[in-house]
């Protein structure tokens, strides 16, 4: 399904998604900028990691606020890798991976989401149906390494239970993360990723329920900005103003 949204700039971007209202609604707020919001005051972004693309909103969102940086966008599911390999026609700077991260090397199965492409997870949920396909799971830190990559500037982690496996991996990248935007599906897995980050990074803005969040942490020197603290009071101000009738 094809839909159109206007960007922050106000630029209509056309996008093509799985013909469903979460898909719709999902991949819009990206768009919009609601879900990984741009950051202004993060500089010098040159290598973009978009773990678990799905249809390549955010794929799409980071490559036209960082049109310098290469974008790796890593999406083992077939249905939702042809949504996001269509959407990433006009983006040079995009590279599409074909494959999952995870903490180790391993063939696995990938079940579909129950409703939505985006719930596919190799763990079989609540959510997720008995219909699976085969995918190929990478050692995260060690594809990097294998890909010549040194650093990782911005990195974006929506993996359905894998995100601990994913950012563990990467543990040796991540003095190099400035900004990380990461979903967890449990208070096991906040707890444990709030253990592996606590050296580096800070947590500078979340949605968080007791088993579910979306959440933006910060490189330490990243959150010490006077830039950081400024932007995130115009937003309480901006919440706070009165509407206009």
């Amino acid at each position: 399904m094809k839909i159109s949204v206007r960007g922050e700039d106000d630029e209509q971007i056309d996008f093509e998604c799985a013909d469903n209202q979460a898909s719709r609604w999902t991949c819009s707020a990206i768009l919009r900028g609601k879900t990984y919001p741009y950051l202004p005051f993060v500089e010098d972004v040159r290598v973009v990691f978009d773990v678990g693309a799905n249809c390549g909103a955010a794929t799409v969102y980071f490559a036209r606020h960082y049109p310098s940086a290469q974008v790796h966008a890593f999406e083992p599911g077939s249905e939702a890798r042809a949504f996001l390999e269509r959407n990433v026609t006009r983006f040079p700077n995009v590279h599409v991976h074909p494959i999952g991260l995870y903490s180790v090397d391993k063939d696995a199965v990938l079940y579909k989401g129950d409703g939505d492409i985006g719930q596919s997870s190799v763990f079989r949920r609540s959510v997720n149906l008995d219909e699976h396909e085969p995918i190929r799971l990478r050692a995260a830190g060690q594809w990097a390494r294998d890909h010549g990559i040194d650093r990782i500037d911005v990195l974006k982690v929506d993996v359905e239970g894998c995100e601990v496996d994913v950012v563990d991996s990467l543990r040796e990248f991540l003095p190099t993360v400035k900004v990380l935007y990461l979903e967890y599906d449990s208070r096991e897995a906040r707890k444990a990723l709030n253990r592996i980050l606590d050296d580096t990074h800070d947590l500078y803005v979340g949605m968080m329920l007791l088993d579910q969040g979306e959440c933006v942490y910060l490189r330490k020197d990243v959150a010490d900005l006077d830039a950081a603290t400024e932007r995130l009071r115009a937003q309480l101000v901006s919440a706070l103003a009165p509407k206009s009738a």
